[in-house]
């Protein structure tokens, strides 16, 4: 498997400015020239906790997390039934799975309406990658593997281009490496699980904690792009 380097996402950045207050020198009642002035009478503040540019950023955290801890239950269990994607509970799993993925599209919509679709197919068409990975890793199969990689490599790719056709601001490439980072991520628990290692658990913590930068880098050009503070 190549090696693959990812690239710091883009996000965004606030800030908040708190006025102080003071009393006059020995104590006292403060006199009118003392009153600490409000930074809301001298400029408009930036509210970064509920403004719609954080509830954007959140969302996409929360659901971009979900996905990797779903994706990794999926694949437990896909493991637990021998790879039958049909077994009661891997096929609930997988349709968890899915769910997820309905809703981050839906989170995308929300800014543009067109691209939902396009994004949920795309989004979707990558998950079979992983499938197809652990069952190789699974039966020894490393042309299975080796295939499964180069398809997550090409779905990085263009994934990449389809979110900077619809966010300019997004560049292909940073696109791409966080995508890349997240299957280079993910994988590595998949590695773990399949050999039994109990890393498995802690890797998939990493993995799903990478996905506060992808989730940054979204939401940044999402904002930029439609003008959202």
């Amino acid at each position: 498997m190549r090696k693959i380097t990812a690239i710091a996402g883009l996000g965004l950045a606030a800030a908040l400015t708190l006025t102080g207050c003071s009393m006059p020198a020995g104590g006292g009642e403060a006199t009118e020239s003392d009153e600490p002035t409000s930074s809301m009478e001298e400029t408009a503040a930036v509210d970064t906790v509920n403004s719609d540019g954080a509830g954007l950023r959140a969302g996409l955290q929360g659901l971009l997390y979900d996905h990797v801890y779903l994706a990794g239950a999926a694949i437990n269990q896909a493991l637990a039934d021998g790879g039958d994607l049909t077994a009661p509970k891997t096929a609930a799993a997988v349709e968890t799975l899915d769910e997820n993925s309905v809703e981050i599209s839906a989170l995308v919509g929300s800014a543009y309406p067109d691209a939902e679709e396009p994004f949920l197919e795309s989004w979707r068409s990558h998950i079979p990658f992983f499938v197809d990975y652990t069952i190789g890793k699974a039966t020894g199969d490393q042309a299975m593997v080796d295939t499964a990689v180069e398809n997550l490599n090409g779905y990085a790719v263009s994934f990449g281009e389809l979110i900077n056709s619809v966010v300019p601001e997004l560049p292909a490439e940073a696109v791409q490496a966080e995508l890349e980072m997240h299957a280079t991520s993910l994988l590595a628990a998949v590695d773990a699980n399949v050999a039994g290692d109990p890393s498995y658990y802690d890797l998939l913590k990493d993995a799903a904690s990478h996905m506060s930068m992808t989730a940054n880098a979204l939401a940044g050009g999402i904002a930029a792009n439609k003008g959202i503070e």
